[in-house]
This record gives C-alpha cells, sequence and structure tokens, in this order.
C-alpha cells in the first residue's frame, strides 16, 4: 500500500480512499492510498506532493464473538469450550483490509448479525460493496445467506476466494471485480458498504430501486463529524435510518425503506 501525501489540497478531487492526518504543532495534510504506486504518481502530476510506502505493522492473532451469533478468528486455534457450538469465520491476516480488528468492520459485523438473526428471510441475498478480505460477505454466507462481494482491487478479490475456501463457503459466497459506482448492482435484501463518507455519497443515488424493494443497508467507514451529511443525504432519497452505532471515532449507519405515511379518510 502507497501513500500520497498533499498539502495544497483545496481543488483536489479523487475516488481513492483519503483521510485527513492532523499532528500536534502541524497544519494537517492529505493522504491518499492506493496499492498501484501508478495511481498516486498520475495524481502527484497534478496536485504535487510526496509519495511513500505504509509501512503496516505485524498482524497478531485476533479474536472477535458477537454473542452467541458469531466467532471470528484469525488463526485455527481451539475455541474454548463455550464457543465451540457458535458459527465461526477464520478470516487469514492477509494483504486485503477486513479482518474484524478495525473499528468499522466491528461494527458492520455487529450490525449484520443483528439483521440477519432477527429478520431472518429465505434465500436473502446480500451484497458486499468493497468487499476487501471477504469478512463481511462471508459472515453473511456462514449466517445462511447468498452472498456477494464486490471490490475493483483485483488482488482483494483473490484474497476474498482465498478465505472463502478455507472457510468452505465458496457455494455460498462469490467474490467479483467490479466498480459499484458504474457497474448494474444486482437485487440484494442487504447491502453492505464499509468505505468512506464521499464514496457513500455517490452510491446512495444508485439505490433507489434497491430502496423500493425493502433492501436495508449497512453503511460504515465514517468518520465522527461525517455521519451527519450521509443521513441527510439518504433521508432525502427516502431512506429511513434504524440504527446509529458509534465505535471510537468511527459509526455505521443501518438504513431501511421510508415507509408512507396513510392518509387518514
Amino acid at each position: 500500500m502507497h501513500a500520497l501525501e498533499i498539502r495544497n489540497s483545496s481543488d483536489f478531487h479523487s475516488d481513492l480512499p483519503q483521510a485527513w492526518i492532523t499532528k500536534p504543532g502541524r497544519s494537517p495534510v492529505l493522504q491518499v492510498y492506493s496499492p498501484r504506486i501508478s495511481s498516486l504518481i498520475q495524481l502527484q502530476k497534478v496536485h504535487g506532493g510526496r509519495i511513500f510506502k505504509l509501512t503496516l505493522r505485524p498482524s497478531s492473532p485476533f479474536h472477535l464473538r458477537l454473542g452467541q451469533s458469531l466467532v471470528v478468528t484469525s488463526d485455527s486455534r481451539t475455541l474454548p469450550a463455550r464457543e465451540r457450538t457458535i458459527p465461526r469465520l477464520r478470516i487469514r491476516a492477509g494483504p486485503a483490509f477486513g479482518t474484524g480488528e478495525h473499528a468499522t468492520t466491528h461494527l458492520c459485523l455487529r450490525y449484520l448479525t443483528r439483521f440477519l438473526l432477527r429478520a431472518p428471510k429465505k434465500n436473502c441475498r446480500a451484497l458486499d460493496l468493497g468487499c476487501g478480505s471477504g469478512i463481511l460477505a462471508l459472515a453473511c454466507a456462514r449466517l445462511g445467506s447468498h452472498a456477494e462481494g464486490w471490490d475493483n482491487d483485483e488482488s482483494a478479490i483473490r484474497e476474498a476466494e482465498r478465505n472463502a475456501r478455507l472457510n468452505r463457503l465458496t457455494g455460498g459466497a462469490r467474490f467479483r471485480q467490479a466498480e459499484a459506482l458504474r457497474a448494474a448492482l444486482p437485487p440484494a435484501d442487504l447491502i453492505l458498504a464499509n468505505l468512506y463518507d464521499s464514496l457513500l455519497l455517490q452510491l446512495l443515488p444508485r439505490l433507489d430501486k434497491h430502496r423500493r424493494s425493502g433492501t436495508t443497508l449497512i453503511l460504515s467507514g465514517i468518520l465522527r463529524g461525517q455521519e451527519n451529511a450521509v443521513i441527510r443525504t439518504a433521508r432525502k432519497l427516502g431512506w429511513k435510518l434504524q440504527r446509529r452505532g458509534r465505535l471510537g471515532r468511527w459509526f455505521c449507519l443501518q438504513f431501511g425503506h421510508q415507509e408512507k405515511k396513510k392518509r387518514t379518510p
């Protein structure tokens, strides 16, 4: 993974993941991230800045339990006796984002398990946009849904497929390299998008058919201070906010169909 750091970003626009970095005594700088350095070189020619390689710390084994619904681990160690009857998902600590350690993924897992267990639907279809390691789509498949994961990064799709084989879920989850903002989205009962606010704001207008068919949205990757813009946009487009959760500085939002009020005679 590489990053482009830009100080003069007043006219900057890109669909790549990005974040403002603030250090004590210094002005905030914008960092843009991409696994392909060529994408950042093109932006650097226009906006300047410096490109550097991100050094990722070694990932330690993790263990995440979501009540009696799901256990997510990064290795094959034997579970405690009290957890052996709970559905288990193994996600290896690979190059693609999404192991369950990050707050945004944790929140999505918490919300999707609640949705699937409290509002079960026969042959429920789940669509994970920006699937990364495949963790959210695979969690849906482990809980009995038909899941599909999309990502525009070929390496992420390979990693998701590897995790599907690791969990013997190739029959319940499939993955596709595709752009969520360009390709036609298939019907789904549940759409998951753990992205970032600017991309979510572009995605929402494309989901009108899903809203009218009763789809539930779970949106994450939203920093504190960004959630209100997402909520306002979703409400204007007819979505109803059902849940709002926060873990540290990250938010997760769940939306459903906004039913029209019946006229009184």
